[in-house]
């Protein structure tokens, strides 16, 4: 499983405790969307976090095949996560997802 953990406690943190929020505001700053691009090896948990995030059920994750993009809302900025597979066939291709990302988020 994936915890983002605060600094201050050792409970879930969200967006917003974990500074991606704050970061990405002041990246974005005329603009309330951003674009977040997650990348790993496969079986590194890329999904499993971002449902973590999403509130999503996490008992049966399967393997990305290609990629998701998940829209997630947080203090009115929105967030487009683009959660691409891992596997060693797609990782030729991670280079074409990078136009247009405002953060990178590697798991491993």
């Amino acid at each position: 499983t994936c915890r983002f953990t605060s600094v201050l406690s050792p409970r879930h943190a969200s967006l917003t405790e974990m500074g991606l929020l704050s970061l990405l505001r002041g990246l974005r700053k005329s603009e309330k969307e951003a674009r977040i691009l997650v990348l790993g090896l496969d079986n590194a948990g890329k999904t499993t976090c971002l449902k973590q995030l999403s509130n999503e059920e996490i008992s049966h994750v399967v393997p990305t095949q290609g990629f998701n993009i998940k829209s997630l809302v947080q203090d009115g900025f929105k967030l487009n996560v683009w959660d691409i597979g891992g596997q060693k066939t797609i990782r030729p291709y991670w280079r074409n997802y990078f136009e247009n990302t405002d953060c990178l988020v590697s798991n491993h």
